[in-house]
């Protein structure tokens, strides 16, 4: 997973591919995930929904259900937390998000 940029109000939606280290794509079966994104002093910016994506190998979908829009423009970190059948944890490199403001915006319907 890499870093990238969201604008404020769009919907928030990744997904990641995990493998072995010699590139295998790993069964995510059974396996239990988390992600949050957390600015420089560690505030909890968002909870992120992770899971497994249905009869897709090694595919995991991060999304965001509520809304970005009061995401204040900056940059944030996350990374994927994974809990293992056996009870191993593992946790992805940490990822950069970047919110930046959007430039179109929706019509408030007032006429000018």
């Amino acid at each position: 997973m890499s870093g990238f940029v969201i604008k404020q109000g769009n919907s928030f939606r990744l997904a990641a591919l995990i493998r072995e280290y010699d590139g295998t794509v790993l069964d995510l079966s059974g396996c239990t995930f988390s992600c949050q994104l957390r600015d420089v002093l560690g505030n909890v910016l968002a909870d992120l929904s992770a899971q497994a994506v249905q009869d897709r190998v090694g595919i995991v979908q991060v999304t965001y259900t509520g809304s970005t829009a009061a995401w204040p423009v900056g940059r944030y970190r996350g990374d994927l937390r994974t809990v293992w059948p056996d009870g191993t944890i593992q946790s992805s490199q940490t990822f950069a998000v970047t919110v930046i403001a959007g430039v179109t915006m929706p019509d408030t319907g007032n006429a000018t």
